[in-house]
């Protein structure tokens, strides 16, 4: 029977929070926000137990009618419910209705105080956390009020001692608060200095980086210039031919050292800056060309419209085409290289740069090679994808997917890529 019992009323509480869920004031966020808190739920218990002891000794304290009794336990007690969630709220709602009360209900039975124990409970606790929750600027204001709703509601021989406990609890909280609100400034301020000392010893560093490598790479690239372009006349017997390999090699170099300067000028900060462009689509041929005079055999076919690539896939693309010629020479010395730059459909471009099987040894070159990696994560900037694998006949190839405009994902260029395998 106990058991049956029992099941009954869990099937009743559950059936009736159901109920409760589904009305459109349980729906609504605020009410979902209240009740989310713990806080406000042990506020909201203190609430309902107030009320429960409000109620039934209302009529020994004050005189009036039956029916008005939940309605004053209730404006005395549920206020507090609204601590924590709404403070500055709650305590006017019992300041407001203290002073009410006061004025309009008579007292019975002797009762020294215009206002219920738990009318006082409530108004307590709701100022203590309207002085620590609202801002500080109505502080003043709830010290003020409530200091009067004490001052009448107290017996005469215990109002002074009531306003100078509230105007000590006032200039507590508020200097706590004030000291919490200006060691919280200070920290924000400390750590916003120290990220601007953080960003300006960086610059700094690039600065310095940028200047080394300036010192260190343009000089060695200027001393190749200088001996390729003078080898013919430091040298006897220099023929037509090796005269012009070091010319080549002049060019080359020279253009090298161009872009490393260009390069390191993003890395400075000092107004140095070179305002040369970035190369692009249109120094293809160029690029090419400077291969082609490394002895490689380079095929271009280019049949996009470069008006319609960005500035920044233009780079990329160039880049990539750059990386994998350098690859191809130094990895398959002899091999033909085909490059192959076409529309993909969707707003991409498709890049491939295929070599032949190497004629000799390739160049060996001493340290990790990062040129792969490289790629990859230049395309990946932009929106692009980039594989890259061996051919059967002994060859390798790059494919790219590379968004005209910069900053786009690349949503067909796995299907892309598989469908030039």
């Amino acid at each position: 029977m106990f058991r049956r019992t029992r099941s009954l009323i869990g099937t009743a509480g559950t059936a009736a929070v159901r109920e409760i869920q589904g009305l459109p004031a349980a729906q609504d966020p605020a009410v979902r926000r209240y009740f989310a808190s713990r806080a406000n739920w042990f506020f909201l218990t203190m609430a309902v137990v107030l009320y429960s002891v409000s109620w039934p000794t209302l009529p020994l304290t004050h005189s009036m009618p039956t029916y008005a009794l939940p309605v004053v336990a209730a404006f005395a007690a549920f206020p507090v419910a609204l601590a924590w969630s709404a403070p500055l709220i709650g305590w006017a709602i019992s300041v407001v209705s203290a002073q009410l009360i006061g004025i309009v209900v008579p007292t019975v039975n002797g009762w020294p105080w215009s206002i219920q124990v738990t009318h006082l409970i409530a108004l307590l606790v709701l100022t203590f956390f309207a002085y620590v929750r609202c801002a500080l600027r109505w502080v003043p204001v709830v010290w003020v009020c409530t200091a009067i709703v004490f001052a009448i509601a107290a017996p005469p021989d215990a109002r002074g001692g009531w306003v100078f406990g509230l105007t000590f609890l006032a200039v507590v909280v508020a200097l706590v608060r004030f000291l919490s609100r200006s060691r919280r400034q200070l920290a924000r301020s400390t750590e916003q200095t120290q990220l601007v000392e953080s960003q300006k010893a960086i610059l700094q560093e690039r600065t310095r980086i940028a200047r080394d490598l300036h010192d260190v790479v343009a000089h060695r690239m200027s001393v190749v210039v200088v001996m390729a372009q003078t080898a013919r006349y430091r040298l006897d017997d220099v023929s037509d031919e090796a005269a012009a390999e070091f010319e080549a090699i002049a060019v080359s170099a020279r253009a090298s050292l161009d872009e490393v300067r260009q390069l390191l000028g993003v890395l400075r900060t000092d107004g140095e800056v070179l305002s040369a462009p970035n190369p692009g689509l249109g120094d293809l041929d160029g690029l090419v060309m400077q291969t082609r005079m490394a002895g490689a055999v380079v095929h271009l076919s280019d049949s996009v419209d470069h008006d319609r690539i960005g500035e920044a896939s233009s780079l990329v693309i160039y880049r990539i085409v750059q990386e994998s010629l350098a690859n191809a020479t130094r990895h398959a010395p002899g091999a033909r290289i085909e490059v192959r730059i076409a529309p993909a459909g969707a707003g991409t471009t498709e890049i491939e740069v295929r070599n032949s099987a190497p004629t000799s040894e390739p160049v060996r070159i001493a340290g990790p090679g990062t040129g792969i990696p490289g790629m990859i994560e230049r395309a990946s900037a932009v929106g692009g994808v980039l594989t890259t694998e061996p051919c059967d006949d002994g060859g390798f190839v790059v494919r790219a997917v590379i968004p005209e405009q910069g900053g786009r994902t690349v949503g067909v260029a796995a299907s892309t890529l598989r469908a030039g395998e």
